[in-house]
Parts: structure tokens; C-alpha cells; sequence
């Protein structure tokens, strides 16, 4: 649908600046003096905010329609990018994470969206096409990163990336049109924190379980890569940015193009076995590379498996909830994720501190795990929750 195109715009913008961050926060930190287990702390700070929030977001925009909060969201997270490049302490930088973490709902908030806009039978796609456009930004800024550390330009990341989200806040406004909420509701009190649609339904609750695993793993491998390369290999940020611009190229062409091809022809169960074993394999794979080839076979593995497991798991729990609820499940998604993000960097960070290897190991180790815990969903996932 063309008229998404703002939406896939922002979406892009604001993650590239989120993925510029990540291979530069660990190294910047370490710098300031910063051990692992404070690395990994100072990583998670973003997504314990984003887990506290996320959900709240979510039924705001049940309630007021989507637009206003996703450009509420994309202002606070302008804004810790500027803080990031304005200041150059540890304390700094927590407080840049957490605005960025206050402001991440925006994502949770452009799937809602989507699932408002997009008939059923298509909704699949789209949210895979939208997980290209954040997926593109979000492994897509370490290449911008490559970029700027090959030109010296690192001190300016934090306006860049501030910059980026900029635009994404223009287009928006600009050209996404406003939707008002399917169906008017009346305010209810709700504790912030709100995982009710979980709790009601065994299959959404077993989902967002895996939800967390994923995004465990891509803590865990985005908190130490950079340090990995380094001790293994003597790789530093240019070579982190080739890497990451590679998943990034391989995850937007398989959610842009497969997806949809995958979910049309495959029991969405056996896919998503298949794609956790397949990210499992390609993690446990990167301490052993002895170059860039052996870290881009197992690039390669974990692109594939991440680009089709999230559109295939957001649009099975899509189906399982009231269209008037939209908004909520897919911010309590993003909160339930953000939970594998919380644990990730800080687990890795100690774990890198006593062998390089270990957090990859213990990651992939996960997702193979993750891949028995995937629940008959072919039949059960089309009632409304």
C-alpha cells in the first residue's frame, strides 16, 4: 500500500540511529573506564524503560489513534540521541537510553498501524515488509557506523543518528495519514505495566515467551560483537559495520520478498522451528570463524532465521486479538521482548569477561531450546483472544 511508504520512511530513520548506537555505546563505555557487567547494565537501561512503557503506548493509541504517539515517541527519541552527542560520560549515556527507551514504543505502535490498515489475508506481508524497514535501520546503522569511524567522524554519531530520527518525525507528519481507533473506548484505569492479553491466552503467552528468547540472542550477540571481533580477530568498527550491513542487505530482502512467499507455502510452526534453529547455529558459529567469511556464514544463518520469525510470530498473535486491542498486544510485544534485551547485555557482558566465546554459546544454546517450545498454532491461531 503506498500510503504506508511514511511509516517504512520513519520506521527506517529512527532505527538506523538505534543501530548506530549499538557497536558504538559498548566500545565508548569501555573507554570511559566502564567493566563488562557496567556495559551490559548501561545497554539494558533503554529496555527497562521500554519494558515499563511499551504496553501504556499502546492502549494510548487504541485510544487517541496511532500518529500522535508514534510521533510523541520519535521526539523522545531524537531526543537521547542528542543528549549522546552533547555529553561524553557513562552517566551520559544512561540518560540518552533512557529517553531513547521512552520513546521506543514507536515501532510497536507502526505495527498496530499496519494491522489497522491492511486486510488479514495480506497483514503477514506488510508486517514484514515494516520488520525490513526496522530491521534495515537497526543492523543498517553499524554499517553508517563503519562509515564514520573510516573518516574520523565518530564524534557527530550522536547528531546524525538525532537527525535521522528528525525526518522520520517530519515524514510522518507530514504524509502518514491519520487513522482514528476502529472502535471509541473509554478510558479505564490499567496499571502501566499490563500483560492481561497473556494471561488470558496460552498461545499469545508461549509467543511472547519466544519473543524474549529472540531478542535475548540479538542482545547477547549485539552487547560483546564488537569486542568479540576485536579479541578474536583484531577486528575493529569498520569490519563490525561490514558484518552488520550484511545481515542487514540478507534480513530486509528475505522480510521484504519471502516472507510472505514462506507463510503462504509452510505451517508457520515448522518456520519458526526451523528459523530458531537456524539463528541458534549461526550464533554458536561466530567465536569459531577464523575470518569474515566464517562470520558472515553465520550472518547468514541468523539473518534468515530473524527476518522471517518476527512478521510470522507478530501475525500470529495479531489473529489471536481484538482489532480494538491491537495497539495493546503489540506494545506488551515490544515489552515482552524488551526483557530478552534486559538480561542479554548484562548476562554477555559478565560472561564475555570470563570467556570470549561463552555468551554466543549460551545464546545459541536458547534458541535451539526456543525451537521446542513453539506451540501448534496452525489451527488454534485465528479466534479472537
Amino acid at each position: 500500500m503506498r500510503g504506508l511508504w511514511p511509516l517504512w520512511a520513519a520506521a527506517f530513520l529512527d532505527l538506523l540511529g538505534f543501530g548506530m548506537f549499538i557497536p558504538d555505546v559498548q566500545l565508548r563505555a569501555e573507554a570511559l573506564g566502564a567493566p563488562g557487567w557496567v556495559i551490559g547494565l548501561v545497554l539494558a537501561s533503554m529496555f527497562v524503560v521500554q519494558f515499563l512503557v511499551s504496553p501504556w503506548w499502546g492502549v494510548l493509541s487504541d485510544r487517541i489513534g496511532r500518529k500522535p504517539v508514534f510521533l510523541v515517541c520519535t521526539s523522545l527519541s531524537a531526543a537521547g540521541m542528542a543528549v549522546y552527542a552533547m555529553h561524553d560520560s557513562v552517566w551520559a549515556i544512561v540518560i540518552s537510553r533512557v529517553l531513547a527507551g521512552l520513546g521506543a514504543a514507536n515501532v510497536a505502535v507502526a505495527q498496530a498501524y499496519v494491522v489497522d490498515t491492511v486486510e488479514r489475508d495480506r497483514q503477514t506481508a506488510f508486517l514484514g515488509k515494516l520488520g525490513a524497514a526496522t530491521t534495515a535501520g537497526l543492523i543498517g546503522g553499524a554499517a553508517v557506523v563503519s562509515v564514520l569511524a573510516r573518516f574520523g567522524w565518530l564524534p557527530w554519531l550522536g547528531y546524525v543518528g538525532a537527525a535521522a530520527s528528525g525526518m522520520g518525525f517530519l515524514v510522518v507528519a507530514a504524509f502518514l495519514p491519520h487513522r482514528p481507533p476502529a472502535i471509541e473506548q473509554r478510558p479505564e484505569k490499567r496499571a502501566m505495566v499490563d500483560f492481561s492479553l497473556f494471561r488470558r491466552d496460552g498461545l499469545l503467552l508461549r509467543m511472547a515467551a519466544i519473543a524474549v528468547v529472540s531478542w535475548f540472542a540479538l542482545a547477547m550477540l549485539e552487547g560483546t560483537f564488537g569486542r568479540l571481533i576485536r579479541h578474536n580477530l583484531g577486528f575493529g568498527q569498520f569490519e563490525f559495520g561490514v558484518v552488520f550491513g550484511f545481515e542487514s542487505v540478507l534480513t530486509v530482502l528475505v522480510q521484504a520478498t519471502l516472507v510472505a512467499w514462506v507463510a503462504a507455502r509452510y505451517p508457520e510452526r515448522t518456520t519458526l522451528r526451523l528459523c530458531y534453529v537456524g539463528m541458534g547455529v549461526g550464533l554458536a558459529s561466530y567465536p569459531f570463524a577464523n575470518g569474515m567469511a566464517g562470520l558472515l556464514v553465520g550472518s547468514t544463518l541468523y539473518a534468515v532465521g530473524l527476518g522471517l520469525a518476527g512478521p510470522i510470530l507478530n501475525a500470529v498473535c495479531s489473529r489471536r486479538t481484538a482489532e480494538e486491542r491491537q495497539g495493546e498486544l503489540f506494545g506488551a510485544l515490544q515489552s515482552a521482548r524488551s526483557i530478552g534485551y534486559m538480561i542479554g547485555p548484562v548476562l554477555g557482558g559478565a560472561l564475555f569477561d570470563l570467556y570470549p566465546a561463552s555468551p554466543y554459546l549460551v545464546a545459541g544454546v536458547v534458541c535451539l531450546s526456543a525451537a521446542a517450545l513453539v506451540p501448534r498454532i496452525e489451527e488454534a491461531s485465528y479466534s479472537a483472544a
